[in-house]
């Protein structure tokens, strides 16, 4: 799936096939009443489906789309063939040779007067916001309630109602349809099912042999880690300490945040304010200060590349290493075969904050030339049905059932795992199709031309029931022990626009804070931190962020509102 990343069964996937040294930093009334027909072969689906029951009208219509991601099919392959079988609808597609969530192509199509019948683009995509001020699109309300209202209770049923009332214009209006947005009913099948937890989230690892030797302490606070740390570097001198890359360090100590339990934003009261004024974060740099000044923190976590970073690890130069829980299944390193990786107990504050945006927007242009077809070809791409006809391919009677990638059988029902969205069973993929994922992920996908290769809409909770395995001890443990350390913040979800003169100051912090950082953990005393932190503020004031923070409370009492918690 090359580039499509923002899924979160992407991230999962990719993170844990990869070279893991290589580095990773995601019921309701659908028309049928029924999945039992989700992804027969073209052609044999139930009667009641609803892609045989788009008002009556199958014939052949090709519409025009446009994504703003490369990696978006061109419509030609089998995944694509099957839905255009079902349904009569096909797409001639148009994307850019490099992704461009920047809109370039956007405001060409609007100053040449030739938007499509349908957009497939970024959520962040700089132009979408511009194609709603501009009145270019249809409301999703009123071509829901014309042409597809099977579809408001699918979305609010099966997705959770988040996707048609957090995205509101201030006329009220819903003009996008978001995938990936981490709705609460996704969260609790997520949750559920042992799949909520990311392997990509931060964490310190340790080689087993050294924390063995000084009798696995506990390191759930900083200074108890710091006191670990200490023993080892003390038993192995001629290793580095603490070992991460530039990526991780420079400018905000990141890979630290979450363990400190910071927030995306500080909530001073009512008002809100940049993460410099959170306690936390000053906190956080006194303790890369500390560790510097111990020699555990070096500056080579400050200007190694990740693949320099890698190769040190791999050849066994560190003892403790900033990655993530897949290292646990990385070679051991090269001084001593005998050993491996393990991810030490996260701090007691440990929580990894996420701002939901969304990953993907479907919007549809007054341009579109036939609004009842797409809205009904809509209306069951939503449906369970048409979710497992996009993201899971040719349904299979069993684990071995499969012939061709073409053709499939890509997954079967497991009726011995129990799913909330199929009676069925849990979707699986199977054997051989999962082997050929396995093998080669990006070339399979390219061949099966299913996925978020053709995808209009996309319920997480159905695209990545695959990937979700509960009985897997090992991956149930580590969702029991990192889910509840991660919070959702929709209500900071604020627009700056970079062009703006706040986007500007957000600019001018930002390289500020990759100024000082590097200064305030090298610090050469106590002293001299304090001063140089104080420096730093003055700095920061003379920016202008008391303005952005101003927005930041004006967007944050307005999103409180929207989300129903004024």
């Amino acid at each position: 799936m090359g580039k499509k990343t923002k899924s979160l069964s992407v991230l999962l996937t990719v993170c844990a096939g990869a070279a893991l040294l290589a580095g990773c930093s995601g019921k309701g009334n659908d028309a049928a009443g029924s999945a039992g027909s989700a992804s027969q072969p073209a052609g044999s689906a139930a009667a009641s489906s609803p892609a045989e029951t788009a008002g009556g009208d199958n014939s052949p219509v090709t519409l025009s789309l446009y994504s703003d991601r490369a990696w978006y099919s061109d419509w030609t392959g089998p995944g694509a063939k099957r839905i255009e079988q079902k349904t009569g609808v096909s797409f001639t597609v148009k994307k850019p040779v490099q992704d461009d969530s920047d809109g370039k192509d956007i405001a060409l199509m609007i100053a040449s007067n030739s938007l499509p019948d349908v957009m497939v683009v970024d959520a962040n995509n700089k132009m979408l916001q511009q194609l709603i001020d501009g009145n270019y699109l249809y409301s999703m309300d009123e071509l829901i309630d014309k042409y597809a209202p099977d579809l408001r209770s699918i979305l609010n049923e099966q997705y959770g109602p988040e996707l048609l009332t957090n995205f509101k214009e201030k006329d009220g209006k819903t003009y996008k349809l978001i995938s990936g947005y981490q709705t609460e009913k996704y969260l609790d099948e997520a949750k559920k099912y042992a799949g909520l937890a990311p392997v990509w989230l931060p964490q310190l690892v340790v080689r087993k042999d050294y924390y063995d030797e000084i009798g696995r302490p506990d390191t759930s606070t900083p200074e108890k880690f710091l006191d670990a740390l200490e023993q080892m570097a003390k038993n192995h001198p001629d290793k580095i300490p603490y070992l991460g890359d530039k990526s991780q360090h420079t400018g905000d100590l990141s890979w630290f945040a979450p363990q400190f339990g910071i927030e995306p934003y500080y909530l001073d009261g009512n008002e809100v304010k940049n993460t410099i004024h959170d306690p936390k974060w000053k906190e956080m740099l006194k303790f890369g200060y500390e560790m510097a000044g111990k020699g555990l923190l070096t500056k080579e976590s400050f200007v190694n590349t990740n693949d320099v970073t890698a190769q040190k690890v791999a050849a066994g130069d560190s003892i403790v290493w900033a990655y993530n829980s897949t290292a646990e299944d990385a070679a051991p390193p090269r001084d001593n075969p005998n050993t491996k990786f393990e991810m030490l107990q996260p701090f007691e504050s440990y929580m990894y904050p996420t701002v939901p945006t969304g990953w993907m927007a479907l919007v549809i242009p007054k341009s579109n030339k036939n609004p009842e077809r797409t809205m009904k070809l809509l209306e069951y791409a939503a449906s369970k049905e048409g979710q497992t006809d996009f993201f899971l391919g040719v349904q299979g009677k069993s684990a071995d059932d499969f012939q061709s990638l073409a053709d499939g059988p890509h997954f079967y029902y497991d009726s011995s795992v129990p799913n909330d969205y199929f009676p069925e069973g849990k979707p699986t993929y199977t054997k051989n199709f999962g082997d050929a994922l396995n093998k080669d992920w990006n070339g399979t996908w390219n061949q099966v031309d299913f996925g978020e290769h053709i995808m209009l809409i996309d319920n997480w909770a159905i695209a990545n029931t695959v990937q979700w395995n509960p009985s897997d001890e090992k991956r149930a443990a580590y969702d029991k022990l990192m889910a509840p350390k991660m919070k959702f913040f929709p209500e900071f979800n604020f627009k700056i626009d970079s062009a703006s003169d706040l986007g500007v100051i957000d600019a001018k912090l930002k390289s500020l804070k990759e100024d000082y950082v590097t200064k305030l953990v090298f610090a050469s005393s106590d002293a001299n931190f304090e001063s140089t932190f104080n420096s730093f503020e003055k700095m920061a004031d003379q920016l202008g962020v008391a303005k952005l923070e101003a927005e930041y409370t004006r967007q944050y009492a307005e999103l409180k509102q929207k989300l129903g918690n004024p």
